[in-house]
């Protein structure tokens, strides 16, 4: 309590201390020196207001806090950043959920078409829906069968997906392939109108990743060889 500080109580005024501190949150800071704990209600605090009437005064844990720290007690606080709303716990939570999925679909993406010998993957994903985009996706399906994982984001959650979190994602797909996997994002702005904006997306597989000889020792066969 005299801290430095708080020095202005060192020189009190005729013998009197004056504090000038919640007065219904002093309680609490009374009852641990005189006890040295401190009984709190995580809800609230009641207080007799006259000789008839009651009332209920919330008292948040910041701001106890605040007066321990205040007063110096020696008691360790919690280092933690308050929980945000439920709300935006579950918006965070869904669109993390989301982002997951994105990511795995990715994976799964990569090993199919690492089953065909691909070298290079692409994509494009862009804001909004456009009129050919069902085409696009039909057209590029039939040639490159392991897109089928990623269809289900586009065009705009996966527009959405990488503008937020592109260099990250690219960054957990070379965790789990591997840093010679190259990872090529470029996002295309229109100059007429930026709904139609869209990133073009191409995944590289080095050819020497496609070794016959380590192919075949992987090979449930290889004993045939």
């Amino acid at each position: 309590m005299f801290a430095d500080r708080n020095k202005e109580l060192l020189c009190p005024v005729d013998g009197e201390h004056f504090i000038d501190r919640d007065g219904q949150i002093f309680r609490y800071i009374l009852q641990f020196y005189r006890t040295g704990k401190m009984f709190w209600n995580d809800a609230h605090l009641t207080s007799t207001l006259s000789n008839d009437i009651t009332s209920t005064i919330p008292i948040s844990r910041e701001e106890l806090f605040s007066e321990i720290d205040y007063f110096q007690l020696p008691i360790p606080l919690p280092i933690s950043q308050p929980e945000p709303p439920l709300l935006s716990q579950q918006a965070q939570k869904a669109a993390a959920s989301k982002l997951d999925e994105f990511i795995q679909s990715f994976q799964k993406s990569i090993f199919e078409a690492m089953q065909y010998f691909e070298t290079t993957i692409p994509f494009t994903f862009h804001r909004i829906v456009r009129e050919n985009q069902e085409v696009y996706w039909n057209e590029h399906e039939k040639v490159a069968p392991f897109v089928k994982y990623l269809r289900p984001f586009a065009p705009c959650v996966g527009y959405e997906l990488l503008d937020r979190f592109g260099t990250e994602i690219g960054k957990r797909l070379k965790l789990k392939f591997g840093d010679d996997l190259d990872w090529k994002l470029e996002k295309h702005a229109s100059h007429v109108d930026t709904k139609v904006d869209y990133y073009r997306l191409a995944i590289n597989i080095p050819d020497e990743f496609y070794d016959n000889s380590k192919i075949l020792q992987y090979s449930a066969y290889s004993e045939l060889t």
